[in-house]
């Protein structure tokens, strides 16, 4: 289960899934990735493509979660009730924000998640309402992302708030909030991502974060980070199919190079 990974702070790298695609879906579960982050914030994915991508991935006991475009309640319980492991909510600023999406998220005692039944969930009611209640609690994990000037401001109070699975930093948006958007080895930067990671962890909390590159993953691992977002189906499939294609223009033209100096020694007398 992700949340154990997580809360035992096993390593964990996931990728990105912006295409709204089952195929795409189908392809990355056959890959040895610890889990999948599908993006309603920035990606095409909508919640009836969720219908056909997350039992892709739940049957090859892939964990999901769900970055969410929507903090409302009714939405928070409608994708979670499709089956997906986790939803890491964008955007968070102040202890209240956070304190609403554990209620949205977890069922009581821990929350207020509305309570529907008969869904993907609970194998469509055949689980009895408290063992489902009891699965959910302990399944589902729950993400905040710290990525603002206001959400740095407030840290304090927000690691206080309980039932918060994992502290997402988002380092470019949080680059851009600090005026150095993008530049993540800036010193600033570099400060401000420690001291946040140092605050979440005194209180004995998981970090995550996203990596551009694995040497990223690698620096941040020695400060106690262990969960990280890797990649993206869109940007790989662009990469894979401009480094197979240099491979055959390479091809040719290291031939006419070789066909050009063998032409010059030729022309040259003897």
């Amino acid at each position: 289960m992700l949340k154990d990974k997580i809360i035992n702070n096993v390593d964990a790298v996931g990728i990105w899934q912006r295409i709204p695609s089952s195929m795409v879906a189908e392809i990355i579960s056959l890959t040895a990735i610890d889990f999948v982050s599908i993006d309603m914030e920035h990606g095409a994915i909508d919640i009836a493509d969720l219908r056909t991508i997350v039992p892709i991935y739940t049957s090859q006991g892939i964990p999901t979660v769900l970055r969410i475009a929507s903090q409302h309640a009714a939405f928070i319980s409608k994708v979670l009730d499709l089956g997906i492991d986790g939803v890491m909510v964008p955007q968070i600023q102040t202890a209240e924000e956070a304190r609403a999406i554990v209620e949205y998220s977890k069922y009581a005692p821990l929350g207020k998640r509305g309570l529907g039944g008969s869904c993907a969930a609970d194998g469509y009611g055949e689980l009895a309402i408290d063992e489902f209640i009891e699965n959910e609690n302990r399944r589902v994990t729950t993400i905040i992302q710290i990525e603002t000037e206001q959400a740095i401001q407030n840290i304090d109070e927000i690691i206080e708030v309980q039932g918060i699975d994992l502290f997402y930093i988002g380092p470019f948006d949080l680059s851009q909030a600090l005026g150095l958007p993008g530049k993540l080895d800036h010193p600033v930067v570099v400060r401000t991502i420690k001291e946040l990671i140092y605050k979440v962890k005194e209180k004995g909390k998981p970090v995550g974060m996203h990596a551009p590159h694995p040497d990223f993953i690698n620096r941040w691992k020695e400060h106690g980070v262990h969960y990280f977002t890797y990649g993206m189906d869109s940007s790989f499939l662009k990469q894979g199919i401009e480094q197979a294609y240099k491979a055959l223009i390479e091809i040719p033209k290291a031939r006419r190079i070789a066909n050009k100096e063998l032409m010059s020694h030729k022309s040259k007398p003897f």
